[in-house]
């Protein structure tokens, strides 16, 4: 049986997801990864994104950060 020998990499990103360079960012950050890990599939981290929306706030911000 094959076992999971990947480590994942945890990486807490604050985005304003109402905004389209919220939405781009986002977008780029997932397809960046995935060409990433295309063509480097023998690396054995992964980095896993967790999202947290700002809210277009700066207080909301802080709070996702410290979410995080």
């Amino acid at each position: 049986m094959a076992q999971n020998t990947t480590i994942p990499v945890k990486v807490g990103v604050v985005l304003d997801l109402d905004t389209l360079v919220g939405k781009m960012g986002l977008s780029c950050i997932s397809m960046a990864l995935s060409d990433l890990y295309a063509s480097h599939g023998h690396y054995k981290t992964r980095v896993v994104t967790k999202i947290r929306d700002s809210k277009r706030d700066v207080v909301g911000a802080a709070a996702a950060a410290l979410d995080l």
